[in-house]
């Protein structure tokens, strides 16, 4: 007999038992393409005193059943405690909390990605010392541009404060970069600074409200080993290309240490594609010109 599959999402803050209005789109295409859907409170699972009563509205399940997360993206102590009390009531998700890391924080994905994505060196956050630190690291890109990040995400709607830096070997910015990124990012600061060289890709066009250089770059989705689809990241610009072969992809996507995991790439200037970064499944958000329906149809497929 086949396995039920569980979607779970995040209710809403607003109305008890109501889907969060960000993801009632993919709560419908789950339930059509024959996921059960189950919904858990994230502001409980968050917060420091109430983490305890995250799942307190999911019955227990007779028997150990599967369930994705879909929903808002979560650090892995807050994932961990998800994990550990779904297990409680019968229910696994997808991947572990390690598999979790694995992808969702860049200097864990490295390991699976290095050859094919720009050179890239970290430090955790925790210290004034730690800027010092990162600064010596950055050494080895000489004279050429970088961009910044924490483990998980940018501030690259703020490039030119924020993000990227002409020249690495000009320390007086770089650290003044990375200060405004920390400020910027402040409580949700992930884990610590990345900084990566900066390649020259593909243009899209300009993005309409930030001014941020949009590029040819594209999402790939993984589950099980198997490639769900390859979407548009960008809404906005014209992608002239067809969609890449993703042959040579879907071999790295074998080597990583994770059942549901998103890839993005994109088309360097001289034509050659790059993979940019590796992120969890579950919380990889769907490019907005993605078919939601199609989306969980495949799922669906790769999940059995």
């Amino acid at each position: 007999m086949k396995e039920q599959l569980y979607i779970l999402f995040c209710e809403s803050p607003f109305q008890t038992n109501k889907v969060d209005e960000d993801f009632e789109d993919q709560f419908i295409s789950a339930k059509e393409n024959g996921f059960e859907t189950l919904l858990f409170n994230f502001e409980d699972l968050t917060s420091a005193d109430r983490f305890s009563v995250v799942t307190k509205r999911i019955k227990q399940n007779e028997e150990l059943a599967t369930v994705i997360y879909r929903g808002w993206m979560l650090t892995p102590k807050q994932y961990s405690i998800l994990y550990n009390e779904l297990l409680s009531k019968n229910y696994k998700l997808i991947n572990t909390v390690e598999e979790y890391q694995n992808c969702h924080y860049l200097p864990d994905n490295l390991r699976f990605i290095e050859n094919r994505t720009p050179k890239t060196v970290f430090e955790k956050f925790d210290s004034e010392n730690s800027i010092d630190k990162l600064i010596e690291k950055s050494k080895i890109f000489g004279q050429k541009s970088v961009i910044l990040k924490d483990y998980v995400k940018s501030e690259k709607h703020d490039w030119e404060t924020a993000c990227f830096v002409l020249d690495a070997s000009d320390t007086d910015k770089l650290k003044q970069t990375i200060n405004k990124l920390i400020e910027l990012r402040d409580k949700y600061l992930n884990e610590g600074i990345v900084v990566r060289e900066f390649v020259e890709l593909n243009n899209l066009t300009i993005h309409s409200k930030s001014g941020m250089p949009l590029t040819e770059e594209y999402r790939l989705f993984f589950c099980n080993k198997k490639i769900l689809g390859i979407y548009d990241y960008w809404e906005e610009g014209e992608y002239k290309h067809s969609k890449p072969d993703t042959t040579e992809f879907e071999e790295i996507a074998k080597r990583v240490e994770s059942n549901f995991f998103s890839m993005d790439i994109a088309r360097q200037k001289n034509g050659e594609l790059i993979i940019i970064e590796l992120g969890d499944g579950q919380v990889a958000g769907l490019p907005d010109k993605t078919d939601r329906n199609e989306f969980y149809k495949q799922l669906q497929i790769c999940c059995c």
